[in-house]
C-alpha cells in the first residue's frame, strides 16, 4: 500500500509515481481509495495528450477508474489539503482491520476538579495487519 502526500494539488505525475511505486504482483489487484474532495480534483487532472485520466464507469455495478485500476470514495482517506495523505493504492485483499468489543472509560473528577470540569480517558484496542509473511531470504555459503 502507498499514499501521496497532498501539497495543495495533485498533479498527473503524482498519480503515475504513486501507481509505480507499488510491485508490479500488488498492482494487479490494487484499487484506489480516496476522498469525494481529491476526487473533485481528479476529475480535472489531464494526462500530457490532454485526456482526462479519470475514466467515469458505463456498467452499472463498476467503478470509475484511474489507469485501469478502480477508484472507491471513503471519508476515511483526508481531504486534500497541504500535508494530508490523501490517495491510497494498493491490494487491500491482504489487509485486516481487527477492533477489539473492549472499550474502558475512566472518569477523572479530580485533575480537572480546580477549573470546574471533568476529564474522561477512553481507550479502545484496534489491530491493522497484513496477512501476508515477509519471505525469508536464503543466503548461499
Amino acid at each position: 500500500m502507498r499514499e501521496v502526500h497532498a501539497e495543495s494539488s495533485i498533479t498527473f505525475d503524482d498519480v503515475i509515481d504513486l501507481y509505480h511505486s507499488l510491485r508490479i504482483p500488488y498492482r494487479r489487484k490494487a484499487v484506489w481509495l480516496l476522498n469525494d474532495e481529491t476526487i473533485k480534483a481528479l476529475r480535472k487532472v489531464k494526462d500530457n495528450n490532454g485526456n482526462y485520466i479519470w475514466q467515469q464507469s458505463v456498467t452499472a455495478g463498476t467503478p470509475d477508474t484511474i489507469l485501469n485500476r478502480p477508484c472507491y470514495c471513503t471519508s476515511f482517506v483526508p481531504e486534500l489539503a497541504a500535508g494530508n495523505r490523501l490517495m491510497l493504492f494498493g491490494d487491500f485483499s491482504y489487509y485486516w482491520i481487527a477492533d477489539r468489543e473492549y472499550r474502558s472509560f475512566e472518569r477523572l473528577n479530580e485533575l480537572y476538579a480546580a477549573n470546574g470540569q471533568i476529564g474522561f480517558l477512553v481507550q479502545h484496542r484496534s489491530l491493522n495487519l497484513t496477512a501476508i509473511r515477509p519471505r525469508k531470504r536464503r543466503t548461499k555459503p
